[in-house]
């Protein structure tokens, strides 16, 4: 018997056969009263013997001939006989619908896998670690609820709803300390300052401040990213510093995002008006506008400004992901730190594929994965843990 025809029966009988040139060279096969006898044989096998066909190590030959053996007690002689003939063809065809069975079997069992791990992954929630002045560690969620904190200055921390609120009226000395808030991956947090600015905290950021801010200075240091909304005073210039650069305010709001791991710090201001130096080397300082962005590049230590849709940067503290021609690795990196889930690349160039659209931060992981899925571009496999990006060319 043909390789080819043996080939195309086991994809009719596996449910496979998808081409009308197929089907054609089947119909004509089948004319032939002896092929239709032999096929019809097959069919009613590969019916009754699924479950044993899933088997790898099924011998085909052995259940073929148990399954020709109860024919012959039917008293199905010249059928038997022709069968039997075409046993070895049978045991081809058989075994191929077999191996279609196996990978039909694993593909269900790792969609099921995969549809349970998707399920088990939340987007992030309002958590963190309050590290106080004397170095106690708290921490800060919807299942360690503390109406109030007191520090051994007198300074008192309302832990509300909607997060930290500062209040140094009882500072008993004018002695600087510091608080430090690390927010994990998969978390994010708010707190008010004791001079009213508000801090919108990202997930896997860390934040230092004081509990009460000098006379001449208000300056926090920041490793990750953050929104902020800074209390206007004109006699006390709001200073954020980072690994690379410092942001410069009087009362604005602006964000800044500078992970360790990301080549480019980046400071986007909404309204007011923010100056950007660079560590080292103070001649080099931007004055933004609102609408703009301040991009330092640690390597190059570069220093330029453009023009942004501030959306972009700034969605994450209203519950949104927004993108506009963003490419995948750096909504990987946001998917990675917000579903608190890690990313491998297969093939290295889907990285830099761009997507556009918008999803609800609070969304299931599969909301957006699907998405993106649905350009053609990328293909997602899950397990681990981990997300494998694949590239796409069957589009």
């Amino acid at each position: 018997m043909d390789e080819k025809i043996i080939n195309i029966i086991s994809k009719s009988l596996g449910g496979q056969l998808n081409s009308n040139e197929e089907e054609q060279e089947l119909k004509s096969w089948l004319l032939d009263k002896r092929n239709k006898s032999f096929y019809d044989e097959l069919k009613s096998f590969t019916v009754n013997s699924k479950e044993a066909l899933k088997q790898p190590q099924a011998n085909v030959d052995t259940a073929f001939q148990l399954h020709l053996d109860k024919m012959k007690k039917k008293h199905l002689g010249r059928r038997v006989n022709l069968i039997k003939r075409m046993l070895p063809y049978a045991a081809s065809v058989l075994l191929m619908i077999g191996v279609f069975f196996v990978a039909m079997h694993l593909e269900d069992s790792r969609s099921l896998q995969e549809e349970q791990w998707l399920l088990a992954i939340k987007p992030g929630s309002q958590k963190a670690e309050l590290v106080l002045a004397d170095g106690k560690v708290l921490s800060l969620d919807d299942n360690q609820k503390r109406d109030e904190i007191t520090e051994k200055d007198g300074t008192v921390i309302n832990h509300t709803n909607s997060g930290l609120v500062y209040d140094a009226s009882t500072k008993k000395n004018e002695m600087i300390n510091y608080n430090s808030l690390f927010v994990p991956r998969g978390g994010e947090y708010q707190l008010k300052l004791e001079d009213g600015t508000k801090i919108w905290v990202n997930s896997e950021t860390r934040l230092k401040y004081p509990t009460k801010f000098e006379k001449k200075q208000r300056i926090v240091l920041l490793e990750g990213e953050a929104y902020f909304d800074v209390s206007e005073d004109k006699n006390r210039p709001f200073i954020v510093k980072t690994q690379g650069v410092e942001i410069h305010v009087l009362g604005t709001e602006f964000n800044v995002s500078s992970y360790a791991e990301e080549e480019n710090i980046r400071t986007t201001l909404v309204e007011g008006s923010v100056s950007v130096k660079d560590h080292g080397d103070n001649k080099k300082t931007l004055l933004l506008n609102p609408g703009y962005q301040a991009v330092y590049n640690k390597e190059a230590k570069n220093l330029e400004s453009k023009k942004v849709n501030v959306d972009l940067y700034t969605s994450w503290k209203d519950g949104k992901f927004v993108f506009q021609k963003s490419s995948l690795s750096d909504i990987m990196n946001r998917v990675s730190r917000w579903y608190d889930v890690k990313v491998f690349y297969q093939n290295t160039e889907v990285a830099d594929i761009n997507f556009t659209g918008t999803l609800k931060r609070y969304e299931k992981l599969d909301r957006l994965l699907g998405m993106i899925e649905k350009t053609n571009e990328v293909n997602f496999v899950l397990k681990n843990n981990t997300i494998v990006v694949q590239k796409n060319y069957t589009k």
